[in-house]
């Protein structure tokens, strides 16, 4: 009577399950470190559960080298159950049989264990010792020297940039050291012969006559009396300069950056006389107030 109530309760149990484990292996004989295929696999799963958990190893002597994501299976029968796999990749690095043990996947499921044979490799105890085989030269490839070619570009790029840069750094300084060499009034005599070799004046060209004369002067009067006579206004630069030079002087510079300025803005149109004047005063202005010092160069 015990032994059937045993037997139904073991067919009452497969029916309302159905579920199993396994665990499979590639082979059950390796040699030393040689890799293989550990795979736990359940079908027909209803029940929630978790795959066993391991670190670095499945059991004492064989080591874990890459655990793969769980694959999972839904099964189109009406059970509505699905299937779990999950590889390991295994290996063992001494000799022996190593028994992988029974993993607990539910309460109602068990995988089997599982044997596996570790071989060391056969050595021939008979057979000649012979010497170490030298290292082999490896063959030659771009790769080897490229970050040396890197390093090297690099550094003609860096110089040639500093050679550039000192070069160009060194003609603007002899070029400032020759632009102060000439003396101020030289500079500005020599516009105002150019200007008036133009003919700006007797071609028509009247307001861009006087502009140059008025250009030419504030240039001089900036590096001569050190003051921004360029962004001044013509009262401006009287003021500053009232006490600085002669009256004289001061009446013709002022007459001449008047007819200037009614030249250029108020559209007035200067005599033939006044164009000539203001050329002759101009040449007079930087004559009358260039330095002793400049003169004596």
């Amino acid at each position: 009577m015990k032994k059937i109530f045993l037997i139904f309760c073991f067919i009452i149990n497969s029916i309302s399950y159905g579920q199993n484990a396994t665990v499979k292996i590639d082979t059950n004989t390796i040699l030393i470190g040689q890799q293989i295929k550990l795979i736990i696999e359940c079908e027909k799963i209803k029940t929630p559960f978790l795959f066993p958990s391991f670190n670095d190893t499945i059991t004492k002597g064989i080591e874990i080298i890459n655990i793969s994501s769980v694959d999972t299976i839904f099964k189109s029968n009406e059970d509505n159950t699905l299937s779990l796999i999950q590889e390991y990749i295994i290996t063992a690095w001494d000799s022996g049989a190593f028994y992988i043990p029974s993993f607990k996947i539910t309460d109602n499921i068990n995988t089997d264990p599982v044997l596996l044979n570790v071989m060391t490799i056969a050595i021939d105890q008979k057979s000649d010792i012979k010497d170490i085989k030298e290292p082999l030269d490896p063959e030659f490839e771009i790769s080897d020297i490229l970050p040396w070619l890197i390093g090297l570009i690099i550094f003609f790029i860096i110089f040639y940039l500093f050679k550039k840069f000192s070069k160009n750094k060194e003609e603007k300084k002899i070029s400032h050291i020759i632009q102060q060499k000439i003396p101020a009034h030289i500079t500005a005599l020599n516009n105002l012969e150019r200007t008036e070799k133009k003919e700006l004046w007797q071609s028509g060209n009247i307001k861009e006559y006087h502009s140059e004369i008025s250009e030419t002067l504030r240039k001089y009067i900036e590096e001569r009396f050190n003051c921004l006579a360029l962004e001044q206004t013509t009262d401006e630069i009287l003021n500053e300069l009232e006490n600085l030079i002669s009256k004289e002087i001061y009446v013709d510079l002022k007459n001449i950056l008047h007819i200037a300025d009614l030249a250029k803005f108020a559209k007035s149109k200067p005599t033939d006389n006044d164009n000539l004047q203001n050329m002759k005063l101009s040449k007079r202005f930087v004559d009358m107030t260039k330095l002793i010092e400049q003169e004596n160069e």
